[in-house]
């Protein structure tokens, strides 16, 4: 009788060692590639640029909105502004960054009326530009906060990402392409779009 006990125990070991091994394995493969030696995932965050964490509220920094017909038409969740903000004298950089963000708005394509353009800045802007502009009148702090709240040193002028409460939400340093904005932008555009 123990005789023929023993095969019997000796195939159930092996089906529960078989059915363990199905669902053990590929957790332990699964580990060992995102935690382990292999590693297969890269570094990059979900964003391209650069969070703003914790978001910036540019009404604590003395907002004040010029050029804009409507100053509080962008108050619908999943509206968004691209803006640049510079610092001192819009020089070549800064135009350039202007002309990249005009740029974005357009290969949006069917959403880009829920995107507006506004240049931030701590001086009064020259009437050349037809984008509305953003007085900050508490400027200094700004750029401060934001260098702490990026834990970068990033020069002005930059490209930064707002929502429509005017928190600032990512910021782009001066680069020749705006495809990381532009990602960022539509990828932000879809997960808010509205119902």
């Amino acid at each position: 009788m123990s005789s023929k006990s023993a095969p019997a125990q000796r195939r159930g070991r092996l089906i529960l060692t078989g059915i363990a091994a199905v669902f053990v394995i590929p957790v332990i493969v699964a580990a060992m590639l995102t935690m382990g030696p292999l590693e297969w995932q890269t570094k990059r965050t979900i964003n391209y640029g650069i969070l703003v964490k914790p978001a910036l509220e540019l009404s604590s920094y003395g907002l004040m909105v010029q050029g804009e017909n409507e100053p509080n038409k962008r108050t619908v969740p999943g509206d968004w502004f691209l803006g640049v903000f510079y610092d001192k004298k819009c020089a070549a950089t800064c135009e350039r960054l202007i002309d990249q963000v005009n740029r974005i708005q357009n290969a949006i394509g069917r959403d880009r009326t829920r995107v507006d353009i506004a240049i931030l800045s701590p001086e009064p802007m020259a009437s050349n530009f037809k984008q509305p502009y953003w007085l900050l009148s508490d400027g200094d702090r700004f750029i401060r906060e934001l260098h702490r709240a990026t834990n970068s040193q990033q020069k002005l002028p930059v490209v930064l990402i707002v929502d429509h409460r005017r928190r600032v939400a990512l910021m782009y340093p001066p680069k020749d392409d705006a495809q990381d904005a532009l990602r960022d932008l539509k990828r932000l555009l879809k997960s808010s779009a509205p119902p």
